[in-house]
């Protein structure tokens, strides 16, 4: 069992449940996660809560991708972050979960007051007769990829870099909705997404991608979770996506940002179906133009500059790009 938030899904992550997966493969047993439903800050420090980078239908997505049987989404309640890091063991994972190996990050903490470590969870495995793995940082440069790491170079715009960090392209999921119709009035239809998670990329232009996902998996199987998480995705189609308030329109049409992909050549209504971006490159900051025309004409060349992209990048996956 791997414990920790796993906000992000970065490369510490991944290689992580890998191991996880392995030795479950090597006891003849399931491969599981306990993480959480929301950031535990949101409960004990909520004026310090940080943005999260997936919610919780995204993170379960990937978990699943990385071949993990079970996921116990746990939700931080102030009853649950008064177990005692004892406690926590000796009621959870031991008196409920019957864990043969535990394994966390480097950094991880657990029970009341962030007082228990790695060091205190070898001491109980000890203890308690199960096994425990620290599993060592991914580094990218000097510095150990994290999901703070991450917040901070998104926060940048810098998407090559969160791609280091990540292993692919960042992504978003979300749900196509209607929105004022600017873009098929522009020749340029966009799909319109309600994200399911915080957004914190510059507002601007990006080279993208997206692509449908279902709550089937491909033979049949429906989702048995309460939430509405997908179990597979359809193929990753080319575009360019703005996140931005349109500033060329009046103020009070767009109060919050707004994210909308244009799929490149991509005919067909896909109103209400959930879908993937992945955000590959920033190429502009939004900006403001004087009459609807020169606005046209700058996106013109947004979808030119993306078209280029992708025709050069078309043999690698967006994990790659």
């Amino acid at each position: 069992m791997a414990i920790g938030n796993f906000d992000g899904f970065h490369r510490g992550h991944q290689k992580l449940l890998k191991y996880v997966r392995k030795q479950a493969g090597k006891h003849n047993a399931f491969a599981a996660v306990l993480t959480f439903r929301q950031h535990p800050h949101s409960i004990l420090r909520p004026r310090e809560k940080p943005l999260l980078l997936y919610g919780p239908e995204q993170k379960l997505f990937y978990l699943e991708q990385a071949g993990m049987d079970f996921c116990f989404l746990q939700s931080f309640t102030p009853a649950f972050s008064q177990l005692s890091p004892r406690e926590f063991v000796e009621k959870i994972l031991v008196g409920k979960l019957n864990v043969c190996e535990v394994v966390m990050g480097f950094d991880a903490h657990f029970g009341h007051g962030r007082e228990g470590d790695t060091a205190t969870m070898a001491a109980f495995a000890k203890e308690y007769g199960f096994l425990f793995r620290k599993m060592g940082p991914v580094m990218i440069g000097t510095k150990p990829v994290s999901s703070s790491l991450i917040r901070k170079l998104l926060i940048q715009g810098k998407m090559e870099k969160v791609r280091e960090c990540l292993g692919r392209s960042f992504s978003l999921f979300g749900k196509v909705v209607h929105g004022k119709g600017h873009g098929m009035h522009l020749g340029f239809p966009t799909a319109n997404l309600e994200v399911h998670s915080d957004i914190m990329i510059p507002r601007g232009v990006y080279v993208a991608s997206g692509r449908m996902l279902s709550e089937r998996r491909k033979n049949g199987a429906r989702n048995r979770c309460a939430l509405r998480v997908a179990r597979c995705a359809n193929q990753w189609l080319p575009g360019v996506m703005n996140f931005g308030k349109r500033p060329t329109y009046p103020a009070s049409e767009t109060p919050q940002p707004v994210l909308e992909l244009y799929l490149l050549d991509f005919k067909g209504k896909i109103y209400g179906q959930a879908m993937e971006v992945a955000m590959h490159r920033f190429l502009r900051p939004e900006r403001r133009f004087v009459s609807e025309e020169a606005l046209c004409m700058k996106i013109a060349g947004d979808v030119s500059k993306a078209r280029a992209y992708h025709q050069k990048t078309r043999r690698l996956t967006p994990a790659e790009r």
